[in-house]
């Protein structure tokens, strides 16, 4: 009896630690009640297929080079309206639900950054929430100063409409060695995710009504939509070269491979959105 318990204790722990490694891309939720409901957003599972193996190409090789190996679960026929990722010894793992791609706020573009948010989880690197998980917010900034920018950067990157707003941050903020197309496309897919995650909390999400809260401590929880789409913004804008060869562990190697904001008051359209980070150089 006394083995038989011990042996149900190391399950039960071994469980629960699983339990705590994976990282999802939004809170829970019961979306997924209505999945069969949705008006047709365009996906398709050729589709969600397809966006998946792009990300995947791209940064198969890179996880290669960490000694594990990448795996992207494509589960189209599962309704959840999320996303996760975790790791199981040298293989890290992303599980992509159709539910959430067919949710009508998802375009394909929002659907990639969500791909991207996940590969994030691992390779985005410090602040990480655990061990060997980056927090909600670093994997948002990197879905698009990292991995937009590696599996777009040779499209054309044409858009049929841009919000003014989102453009004129585009327009104002880049360098003249930044593709401005580019820059429109990202925030078109950052205001697709950030109006399903305001859907979620009830709220709204707006290039022109940024999140001005200045935390006392960097957070690790999912931030509010608003928050997000400032992140999505901050990674979009942000012209310092990430390098896909490097996690960094620390905050200061970290700033060199993204736009950091060194006041402690002040506000850096760029850098990590004090809504959720805070600096400690």
């Amino acid at each position: 009896m006394k083995r038989l318990f011990l042996v149900f204790l190391c399950v039960f722990f071994s469980t629960l630690s699983l339990a705590h490694t994976v990282k999802t891309f939004m809170p829970e939720n019961n979306l997924n009640e209505v999945d069969g409901l949705l008006i047709d957003n365009g996906m398709t599972e050729e589709l969600f297929n397809s966006i998946i193996a792009e990300v995947e190409n791209y940064y198969a090789p890179i996880v290669n080079g960490y000694g594990a190996d990448l795996i992207i679960n494509r589960l189209w026929s599962n309704s959840t309206v999320n996303a996760q990722a975790y790791q199981e010894g040298d293989t890290w793992y992303v599980d992509m639900f159709g539910g959430l791609a067919r949710r009508p706020e998802v375009t394909p573009d929002g659907f990639a950054m969500v791909v991207c948010h996940e590969v994030g989880h691992h390779l985005a690197g410090w602040p990480y929430v655990q061990s060997w998980a980056a927090n909600e917010g670093q994997s948002d900034y990197f879905a698009m100063h990292a991995c937009a920018k590696g599996i777009w950067a040779k499209q054309a990157n044409k858009v049929d409409s841009i919000d003014p707003i989102a453009k004129k941050l585009c327009d104002q903020n880049l360098t003249s060695t930044q593709d401005y197309f580019l820059c429109y496309r990202e925030m078109n897919a950052g205001y697709s995710l950030a109006t399903l995650l305001a859907a979620l909390g009830g709220t709204k999400a707006s290039f022109s009504t940024p999140d001005k809260t200045i935390v006392s401590k960097t957070s690790s929880v999912h931030p509010n939509a608003q928050c997000r789409l400032d992140t999505y913004v901050a990674g979009t804008l942000c012209a310092t070269v990430w390098d896909d060869n490097v996690i960094p562990t620390t905050e200061a190697q970290s700033a060199k491979y993204l736009c950091i904001n060194k006041s402690s008051t002040g506000y850096s359209i760029q850098a990590r959105p004090r809504c959720w980070f805070k600096p400690k150089i």
